[in-house]
């Protein structure tokens, strides 16, 4: 891999050209699930990493109620990276950023959703951090999916539960 000169991107409800390639890149990594829509994930587009015009990593935000949090309303909060280009720091510099963007939204009243709670699937992850706060992000474990998956939530700054 020759040096990268990285760009994030926001382009949440922006960039329709940028989005374009992102669903190029699900497809080419084959990582939507069947049952998904690959236009409804392109709306859901928060920060894109881009190293000389190649899409390498997205991040996608949606609302969403969860019961078992007094029926607040979330960010359901995904990343991907291109497995070639996993480097220290680059998925949590997307989340960060995804974070920071998103928690302004609430700040300023542009959204309800008091935080972000992310599902971790991928199991070198999972056996790796297993700190029960992550430090960059600050989400913290609050259990596991059925098949096992830690989920992670955020609070907003001045969250009212």
């Amino acid at each position: 891999m020759a040096t990268m000169n990285i760009l994030f991107k926001n382009v949440w409800e922006k960039d329709l050209d940028l989005k374009e390639r992102v669903k190029k890149f699900w497809n080419d990594l084959n990582a939507l699930p069947d049952n998904v829509s690959i236009e409804d994930r392109a709306r859901q587009l928060v920060f894109v990493a881009v190293d000389e015009d190649k899409v390498i990593g997205v991040t996608t935000a949606h609302r969403a109620r969860i019961p078992k949090l007094n029926n607040n309303y979330f960010y359901n909060f995904r990343t991907l990276v291109h497995p070639r280009y996993r480097i220290p720091g680059l998925v949590d510099k997307l989340a960060v950023l995804t974070r920071d963007f998103l928690e302004t939204l609430y700040i300023s009243g542009q959204s309800d959703c008091i935080g972000l709670i992310t599902v971790i699937e991928n199991e070198q992850l999972k056996q790796e951090r297993r700190e029960a706060v992550f430090p960059s992000t600050k989400m913290f474990f609050i259990g596991q999916t059925k098949a096992g998956h830690h989920i992670r939530l955020y609070y907003f700054k001045g969250a009212k539960i």
